[in-house]
């Protein structure tokens, strides 16, 4: 007798709960966004309109370096004197800086820039691009938890975040650079 009580009790339980599961499956809306993942949506856009390949010149300022380099049929080359830059880790770096977005704008002052790592600039990109002509990006410091850096795109004086990881493709970039002009310059 207790024996079938109990599954009398289990089964009742376990309909319940499929009843219960069933009335949430038909009541729950089939799109649910939460409102932050909506409002990221918008929020986020590229903040240049061209791809990498439209890219014919990169002029950089970083870490007290600079790095001037063409796009020619070879690949990428210093201005100067002509020799190689490591063409895939060139193409790399253009390919994540044209896909950077506007993670948003910071409310602040002109007067705010040097707060900021803008003023004078940590590191400055520009770039000649087929039909876009010159462009900028200004990087400045990382954000308080170093998820972003703060950035000025063609001198807009608005100041946005963007993704942290371009510094280290930038210092990726830069570190092979100078390790490629380094062994270019010792003799054989």
């Amino acid at each position: 007798m207790i024996g079938s009580q109990e599954s009398r009790r289990v089964m009742f339980l376990g309909a319940l709960a499929l009843l219960l599961g069933g009335y949430t499956y038909v009541t729950t809306p089939t799109q649910t966004r939460l409102a932050s993942q909506t409002q990221q949506g918008k929020q986020e856009r590229p903040i240049f309109e061209f791809s990498a390949e439209k890219i014919r010149q990169i002029d950089i300022i970083f870490d007290e370096q600079h790095l001037i380099g063409k796009r020619t049929s070879e690949g990428w080359k210093r201005e100067q004197s002509g020799e190689p830059l490591p063409s895939t880790i060139v193409d790399d770096f253009l390919t994540s800086l044209t896909s950077l977005v506007d993670l948003g704008n910071v409310e602040g002052k002109p007067e705010d820039l040097s707060e900021y790592g803008l003023k004078p600039p940590k590191t400055q990109i520009s770039l000649q691009v087929e039909g876009a002509g010159s462009q900028t990006l200004i990087l400045g410091k990382h954000n308080p938890v170093n998820t972003s850096l703060y950035a000025l795109v063609n001198e807009s004086p608005q100041v946005i975040l963007v993704g942290a990881v371009i510094s280290w493709d930038l210092r990726k970039l830069m570190d092979a650079a100078k390790s490629l002009e380094a062994a270019q310059q010792t003799p054989s």
